[in-house]
């Protein structure tokens, strides 16, 4: 069975010599893994389409096992191409990213979570990066997985309560303006 819903690209990687792996957070289901194949075949309907944090309607058919959906189409919707002015827009938004998929499974929830990283890129394509745009997310992130406290900063929280979360994220507050 097919479903078709609206979802933002939040990491790809290589599957085989001309496919994709595409990680979505979507609007229904959450954290989402789907298989391009032939994406990065010349000529590929695909074309354009997958990049990072592009918002898409896609369609997609659940896995018969595992956790890898098939994707079948996406339809551009938003490519936050103000993204790609700035380098450290783009280290920001991947924390981000990175930062939702540490800390949520794949499947669970969805309109939430979709909600918080569209509008947290969304925000960022507009404004210059700032530390504040950070610092907001992550206790926005903390405060969905209900481990918010205002004694300690969201970004401890999150630490203590996962074990893996990405690396660089002293760097990156370094690099941003406050």
């Amino acid at each position: 069975m097919k479903h078709r819903e609206q979802g933002c690209i939040l990491r790809l990687s290589p599957l085989g010599d001309y496919g994709l792996i595409v990680t979505w957070c979507t609007a229904e289901h959450g954290v989402l893994r789907t298989a391009a194949r032939n994406a990065r075949k010349p000529g590929s309907d695909f074309t354009g389409r997958l990049d990072l944090f592009h918002e898409c309607e896609l369609l997609y058919s659940e896995p018969a096992r595992g956790d890898l959906a098939t994707l079948h189409g996406a339809e551009l919707l938003t490519p936050r191409l103000a993204l790609r002015q700035s380098l450290l827009q783009l280290r920001l938004c991947s924390y981000m990213a990175n930062l939702l998929l540490a800390t949520v499974e794949p499947g669970a929830g969805g309109e939430e979570w979709h909600k918080l990283i569209a509008g947290a890129l969304d925000y960022t394509a507009a404004n210059p990066p700032r530390r504040a745009i950070l610092t907001h997310f992550e206790k926005r992130l903390a405060t969905l997985h209900g481990i918010f406290s205002p004694a300690m900063p969201a970004h401890a929280a999150l630490q203590q309560h996962f074990a893996h979360l990405p690396a660089g994220r002293a760097e990156l507050v370094a690099a941003l303006m406050p």
